[in-house]
């Protein structure tokens, strides 16, 4: 998971040759990307570059106390589980 984590990248693609914001330009599917607010492995502020590259995607960061759990259903809390229900509804209802 580690090595996921530390190699993971949508450009390593003979399409994009390393080029991160061209791979996530290429995503034109409609998408909410949600970290929680007190996420130490993967913080908002990263997500906000990469929402910022992709044509059809929306930041909507969890207000949990959770942190990386926030996802997690029954580890954060009954609220931090609406909060991802209501959205991935609302993703769905898209098409």
């Amino acid at each position: 998971m580690l090595a996921t984590w530390q190699e993971a990248d949508v450009s390593k693609h003979t399409k994009f040759a390393g080029d991160w914001a061209a791979a996530l330009g290429a995503i034109r599917c409609p998408a909410i990307v949600m970290p929680s607010q007190t996420d130490l492995y993967f913080p908002p502020e990263d997500n906000e570059i990469e929402v910022s590259m992709m044509p059809n995607a929306e930041l909507r960061v969890i207000p949990s106390i959770y942190g990386h759990g926030a996802g997690y259903p029954g580890l954060g809390s009954p609220q931090d589980d609406e909060f991802i229900d209501k959205a991935l509804r609302e993703l769905l209802a898209m098409n």
